[in-house]
């Protein structure tokens, strides 16, 4: 069995009634189910929190939105012509212009608030209902707790998301909305949500299984587990400056979060996979390193390609054809930037040595693309497609800066709708979990065992991979494995990495020395984590940590990143960063129309 996918069924907490002069009619089915009696039953209280699945899942969540929203508005990517000429939502996140009507914006506010209504339903219904489980019984009790943590995760899951796009002076709520008080309700005191949230992650990590333990039973696979809250609640640690209204830089409680990840790095339950491409892929889905992965597949009998939780609408992933290859294959609305290019360690000969950039990106000497279709005047038919020959039907001027994203993409269009991707999100997996634990170790005095946690992470990019595909063929991880070298002997070569220069050898981007055991530990998050939403939230954490001494030139790189579009595509009309304009996105227009009780925040 592939993945399992959530049954996502709601009773509608809200039932119509049509009202006119004459006659009285009672549009009411009594044959259908209703909110009073319908989680009346353990099935049923199962469909309850299934559906808290089901919202990161659709197409305004992370079906399509929030890989935009996570990635574009960090270095490691970039609007293109194909944005700029029919997607400006994607402009302008990258290029940090985005108004209080952006579109994708106000979907994902939405949605994440639909999300804790979700948990908050399930957390009730359970409570209401809790006679149904034989607390006696081993097997009921582990349910109900199972159930119970799900759902606190999920409540936890949206306020991280919530504060961390919005600001925490937004609505909080930890009951199902019920009346127009509920409903305009005024933000949360600062402070306040963060709290929620951590409390959330606590609960469920008190309530919620192993993975061990769950992944028994094979119908289990992908869903929360003890170890995910735990690293979020670690997230949310580490993360307190930017995060909690009340916190200050340098609040961040290390020692806390070092706690918690030592709890999932001594479990035994996660590892880190052979193939690194395994993490992005259809292949290898729910594995031993993952910890969160919202589920998808291609949905091929479906008759809408689109991921909505609506009769005959699919269960399958945009972002493959969003933000990988371009025309006739892909839309490619955004692509890796020359700092996320050039961040990879190279030999003497200026060749890129690590896999995971090949494993990961459509680059230059790279992975091939088996194709069927034209390009151009030229037909191929179940042929390899170099970089050159993906990438030179755009504009071949422009080869060298303009790259694709492999992650998360078949390497293949056997099945030709590129809207129907099957891969999985990979929200938390464990290769970032022990880099935070390197990085907790570093700020609690630890410096050797954080280089050991670095080191570990490197040491699989030098695994020998099976060619699953035939896209890898002939490249040098195949055939003998990596050469990364040591993080030790990085530090000591002291190379500058992410440096973009312009053609006439201008630095448009100075990017980072690697010779302190902080910046290599930076550079690892980077090459390991690209594409994979946190790059963003990293910098925002590293700003606030006066630890750092690079902490107040940490957020160049987004200052610089409009220089570096112009560089990559020519394309102009992005502004530098601002940290206290763009650390958040703004409170939807629609949000401040609807509720009068509601304000603007600092990037409105």
């Amino acid at each position: 069995m592939k993945r399992f996918i959530y049954s996502a069924l709601f009773a509608l907490g809200f039932v119509p009634v049509l009202e006119s002069c004459q006659p009285q009619m009672d549009y009411l089915n009594p044959e259908s189910e209703v909110i009073d009696t319908y989680y009346a039953s353990q099935e049923h209280l199962i469909y309850a929190v299934n559906a808290a699945y089901n919202i990161p899942q659709i197409l305004q969540s992370w079906g399509r939105n929030m890989p935009y929203i996570l990635n574009t508005r960090s270095d490691e990517a970039l609007y293109t012509f194909k944005a700029a000429a029919g997607d400006p939502t994607v402009v302008e996140l990258s290029g940090y212009t985005v108004t209080a009507a952006h579109g994708l914006t106000s979907e994902i506010y939405s949605n994440l608030y639909t999300l804790q209504y979700t948990a908050n339903l399930a957390l009730e219904k359970l409570e209401e209902y809790k006679d149904l489980f034989d607390m006696n019984k081993a097997e009921d009790k582990a349910l109900y707790d199972r159930l119970r943590g799900e759902a606190y995760f999920f409540r936890g899951f949206s306020r991280f998301y919530l504060v961390f796009l919005f600001g925490d002076e937004i609505p909080d709520r930890s009951y199902t909305a019920k009346d127009l008080n509920d409903y305009y309700a005024f933000p949360a005191e600062k402070g306040v949500i963060y709290q929620n949230m951590v409390q959330d992650f606590k609960d469920a990590a008190s309530l919620l299984p192993s993975r061990t333990v769950l992944y028994q039973n094979e119908e289990n696979w992908g869903r929360v587990t003890k170890g995910t809250a735990q690293v979020f609640l670690a997230k949310a640690y580490m993360g307190r400056p930017i995060l909690d209204g009340t916190a200050e830089a340098g609040s961040a409680d290390w020692s806390a979060a070092k706690a918690v990840l030592e709890e999932v790095v001594t479990s035994g339950d996660y590892d880190l996979v052979e193939n690194y491409r395994d993490n992005s892929s259809e292949a290898n889905e729910n594995n031993i390193e993952s910890l969160y992965e919202i589920q998808f597949n291609k949905s091929l009998d479906a008759s809408v390609a689109m991921s909505l939780d609506v009769k005959d609408f699919g269960q399958n992933s945009w972002r493959q054809v969003c933000m990988t290859l371009p025309d006739p294959i892909g839309w490619w609305n955004a692509m890796p930037s020359l700092s996320l290019y050039n961040e990879f360690e190279r030999d003497e000969n200026g060749k890129i040595i690590d896999p995971r950039a090949y494993l990961g990106l459509w680059i230059p000497d790279g992975a091939t693309y088996q194709y069927t279709g034209k390009i151009g005047d030229k037909n191929y038919e179940a042929q390899r497609l170099t970089y050159e020959e993906m990438f030179g039907g755009q504009d071949p001027a422009w080869l060298g800066k303009w790259f694709g994203t492999r992650k998360f993409g078949c390497d293949d269009n056997t099945v030709m709708d590129m809207q129907r991707s099957g891969s999985n999100e990979r929200v938390l997996r464990y290769a970032d979990a022990l880099l935070m634990y390197a990085e907790c170790c570093l700020e609690t005095g630890d410096e050797a065992t954080a280089l050991a946690y670095i080191n570990k992470v490197r040491d699989r990019a030098n695994n020998r991979i099976q060619d699953q595909s035939g896209a890898d063929a002939g490249m040098f991880y195949v055939t003998e494995g990596g050469h990364l070298p040591k993080a030790e002997e990085v530090i000591a070569a002291a190379p500058v990495l992410g440096k973009v220069v312009d053609k006439n050898g201008q630095v448009v981007s100075p990017g980072v020395q690697i010779n302190t055991v902080r910046r290599m530990l930076k550079h690892e998050y980077s090459v390991e984590l690209f594409m994979e939403g946190w790059r963003f939230f990293n910098l925002m954490r590293w700003y606030n940590n006066p630890n750092d001494p690079d902490h107040n030139t940490v957020l160049d790189c987004l200052v610089n990143k409009c220089k570096v579009q112009i560089e990559q595509t020519g394309l102009v009309g992005a502004v530098p960063f601002d940290y206290k304009k763009h650390l958040r996105l703004p409170i939807p227009s629609v949000e401040l129309q609807n509720n009068p009780n509601m304000h603007g925040n600092q990037a409105n």
